[in-house]
């Protein structure tokens, strides 16, 4: 497996205001349609939903693909087929085979992977392919696909404000639009409080999934739409799927330890409803750049026990100086350690998780 610390494709280029992707598809006659797509957009939760369903398709013993992001230790875990990653060889053959093509179309960084994976989908003849977005919906390079089988709208929030706008209407607008033809729309019962604004940007049939029962955690509302969208699809519904790290993953008991990639105020704030000793927890906190960070520091530190922030050697990381907040911590490892008899909450960016995941299995 590749690490997530390997450059394999130029990260230089996130964002443009062009976007060339479906060109270089309508000359490639448009292989992105030769299997059924199930779009998850939304604010939070959008990995679990699409893992929840990849995994039940596969074993139903339904040939399914899933595009999944950002990957949290290896490069590989972005593209999967019935349950394996795809292999390193054949990874870095992709990127090698089509050097060429991403180049003249110049793709961005997100457009390559959601390229290489739909080229390797159609290598692996696959029949259905979850398709998670990286940003928004509309704005999003997996807004290509037009074979859709449905679309999974995960829970809504202010999430990427830079790039969808500062309103809720033009974020849903923007997540809501990506369905296409007929697909229904799948949707957890909190977004209920956004039922007009949804209907006002779409036509397409909205289905309101009631929560999942046997869960008091946000999962409730990714298990419902991945319940009730495999229903459709005559699949019995197993909860018990291993869901991708770094989703309230709980690293040790007693005493307890858990890391959470909750990177947005929605995030947050389920989070907390979420774990029932969280009045107990001593929380470390650290952000990416350009999040909203100090709206969830505020959220944290008045229902936890003690709050700290850190910061993490990425450069996406934000900028640790420039808060102002008295408990800070220089060395999140030396403090991990330090505060080991502790219930601990490690909670924050998606890319200082996996960071401490790495570590603390390492140590233990």
């Amino acid at each position: 497996m590749i690490s997530v610390d390997k450059i394999i494709i130029p990260s230089d280029i996130l964002f443009k205001k062009k976007y060339n992707l479906k060109k270089l598809l309508n000359v490639l006659n448009n292989p992105q349609n030769n299997f059924k797509v199930v779009n998850v957009v939304g604010t939070n939760g959008k990995g679990s939903t699409a893992t929840l369903i990849y995994k039940n398709l596969v074993k139903s013993n339904i040939d399914a693909g899933l595009f999944f992001s950002p990957a949290f230790l290896y490069h590989n875990e972005r593209i999967q087929v019935n349950d394996k990653l795809i292999c390193d060889d054949r990874l870095l053959a992709l990127i090698q085979e089509n050097k060429k093509l991403i180049k003249k179309y110049e793709l961005t960084f997100f457009e390559i992977w959601t390229f290489l994976a739909i080229l390797y989908f159609n290598e692996k003849k696959i029949k259905i392919a979850v398709i998670e977005a990286g940003i928004g919906g509309i704005k999003d390079a997996t807004n290509v696909f037009e074979n859709q089988l449905a679309v999974c709208l995960t829970s809504l929030g202010y999430d990427h404000t830079d790039i969808l706008g500062i309103n809720i209407e033009d974020i849903i607008k923007n997540k809501v639009q990506i369905a296409k033809n007929n697909a229904k729309i799948y949707t957890s019962s909190n977004n209920k409080i956004y039922i007009n604004k949804i209907k006002q940007y779409t036509l397409n049939e909205i289905i309101f999934c009631d929560d999942y029962s046997t869960d008091i955690t946000f999962q409730k509302y990714n298990k419902a739409i991945a319940c009730v969208f495999l229903k459709s699809l005559n699949i019995i519904f197993d909860e018990n799927i291993t869901l991708p790290l770094g989703r309230q993953t709980v690293l040790n008991k007693e005493p307890l330890f858990i890391i959470d990639g909750c990177h947005n105020l929605n995030g947050a704030n389920e989070l907390i409803k979420s774990i029932k000793e969280f009045k107990e927890l001593t929380v470390l906190f650290a952000s990416s750049t350009g999040k909203e960070n100090h709206e969830m520091m505020e959220v944290i530190k008045k229902e936890c026990k003690e709050f700290f922030i850190t910061t993490f050697n990425h450069d996406k990381a934000w900028d640790f100086k420039k808060v102002n907040y008295e408990n800070k911590v220089s060395d999140w490892k030396k403090f991990i350690l330090e505060n080991k008899q502790k219930k601990i909450l490690v909670c924050g960016s998606l890319y200082f998780i996996p960071q401490v995941y790495e570590w603390y299995v390492g140590e233990k």
